[in-house]
């Protein structure tokens, strides 16, 4: 049976939340895109031993950056839309903001270039390890200025200039100088010096867009006396903390990297972290949900509105989960076809592909559940799940990755996503009687059963490209073609219609 018609505020809710995700997801698909094609080229060029060690050394430039920064990407999203009216309190919070950056990012990046031989020593025990992880280190205090930038923009609710930085200018410098540099026949070392001068470029345009777009500028002018102190500590009081929140989803979504290339060659670092790369494609959809999900959901929370609350919860759960489901099945069945792309070197990777596509299906499935949690004054809740799974992973990382290989490390990092995930709905349905779940559930499940069958079948005579290309257009019509036979609900119609209407009108 079909939902009850929805709410003209339900569908507004809802309109919102595609509208903005829709933005975002654009600038995801191109930055997801550039990404990957930045690791193809690299994969490509360099093969699975030399791209271990680059992207070994480029994990702990990742991992920095939550440091490096000292939260201040978070805090100039709480202080500077609160202080809208108040360019001076603005101006010393984004100065605030840049020096915590500045000195934060210094420091980390000096540490990573003395502690480099002595991680090279522990890990992979490469030649190149040490001089490229010491040239990477030079890209962290600029990295970690874009990343601030790009928050400024968001804080100032200019979206166009925080995808543009974040999303097109810097993926797409990289790209450009990595290939410019690989056609020339440039070493590793080269390449990386080359991603240097990109991210110098990205964080020069950066500054330029501030100055151009905003009237911000870093000041301390509106600081004086023993206000200034109390105004500082706040600061910190609210931007560190999350800092500490950040670090702990490393411990269960990044750490495992680490583990491999602990224990393990880093050739096996190279085609894990590529697994890794292309099965947070699946997460696309709920990551552009999110955006928009959350101050949405913080405003009917405050109103009082549980149950339109559960009712847009659940109905973008099932968006999400249908659009990732189909895009799992295709990472599962044609795992190996898709690394086989970068080369056969990078096929052993494919049982990595397949268990990270389960985990990331499960992360959809429960939609946008951590927002949630933090939206109903649960941040704590929230906090407690990074800390404790991402602790329970590193456990399960060190155990499977001797019991298994480096598919035991995927296979823990999976699993934590799934427990975390399962935890996420079974705390907001106790705290907050909220579900993301509902009887229409079974219709991408049936449906996704049909495009299993769909997406296998080609694989008897097709391999490579044409089995990727057909099989994908051919399972992708089973899928559809069963959602539709099943029935579409009728709150999906309604929101169609209105969509339809207003682009059309």
């Amino acid at each position: 049976m079909s939902e009850q018609p929805a709410s003209e505020r339900q569908l507004s809710s809802l309109q919102s939340i595609v509208d903005g995700a829709s933005i975002f997801i654009i600038g995801e698909i191109l930055y997801k895109a550039s990404g990957f094609v930045l690791n193809f080229l690299l994969a490509k060029a360099l093969g699975p031993v030399l791209y271990g060690v680059y992207s070994y050394a480029y994990s702990y430039i990742t991992v920095s950056t939550t440091f490096a920064g000292m939260g201040t990407d978070n805090a100039v999203l709480r202080y500077l839309p609160a202080y809208s009216d108040d360019e001076s309190t603005q101006n010393w919070v984004f100065g605030l903001s840049t020096l915590s950056t500045v000195v934060g990012s210094c420091l980390v990046a000096g540490g990573l270039f003395v502690l480099a031989p002595t991680i090279n020593q522990y890990t992979l025990n490469h030649e190149l390890f040490v001089d490229v992880m010491r040239i990477i280190a030079i890209i962290l205090p600029f990295d970690t200025l874009i990343r601030l930038f790009s928050s400024t923009f968001r804080g100032l609710e200019l979206p166009t200039e925080q995808i543009l930085l974040q999303k097109i200018l810097r993926p797409g410098l990289r790209i450009c100088v990595v290939a410019f540099a690989l056609f020339l026949g440039y070493t590793l070392l080269d390449t990386v010096a080359a991603l240097v001068v990109a991210s110098v470029l990205a964080c020069s345009l950066g500054v330029y867009l501030l100055l151009r777009r905003t009237s911000l500028r870093p000041s301390f002018a509106g600081l004086s006396g023993n206000s200034a102190t109390r105004e500082i500590a706040s600061y910190y009081n609210y931007s560190l903390p999350l800092m500490f929140s950040q670090a702990g989803s490393i411990l269960y979504n990044r750490i495992d990297v680490f583990m491999v290339g602990y224990f393990i060659e880093s050739s096996a670092v190279g085609f894990y972290n590529i697994a890794f790369l292309m099965s947070s494609a699946i997460t696309l959809p709920l990551i552009g949900v999110n955006q928009l999900f959350a101050p949405i959901a913080s405003r009917l929370y405050d109103d009082g509105e549980q149950a339109e609350l559960n009712e847009i919860y659940t109905t973008v759960t099932r968006w999400v989960f249908t659009v990732s489901l189909f895009a799992t099945l295709g990472a599962i069945i044609y795992a190996r076809d898709v690394l086989a792309i970068l080369g056969q070197d990078y096929v052993p990777g494919a049982p990595v592909l397949a268990l990270f596509a389960v985990g990331q299906l499960l992360n959809a499935s429960v939609g946008p559940s951590n927002y949630l949690l933090m939206m109903t004054d649960h941040q704590y809740v929230s906090f407690l799940n990074h800390w404790g799974f991402g602790l329970l992973n590193v456990v399960l990382n060190v155990y499977f990755i001797l019991q298994f290989g480096f598919v035991g490390a995927a296979l823990a990092t999976a699993s934590i996503l799934g427990a975390l995930n399962i935890a996420r709905w079974l705390e907001i349905r106790h705290l907050e009687g909220l579900t993301p779940f509902s009887r229409e559930y079974y219709k991408p499940i049936v449906a996704g059963i049909g495009a299993a069958g769909a997406l296998s079948l080609p694989t008897l005579w097709l391999s490579g490209m044409v089995l990727l290309v057909v099989g994908g257009v051919f399972g992708l019509l089973i899928y559809v073609l069963v959602l539709y036979l099943l029935g579409v609900e009728q709150s999906d119609i309604e929101f169609a219609k209105q969509m339809w209407n207003r682009h059309s009108g």
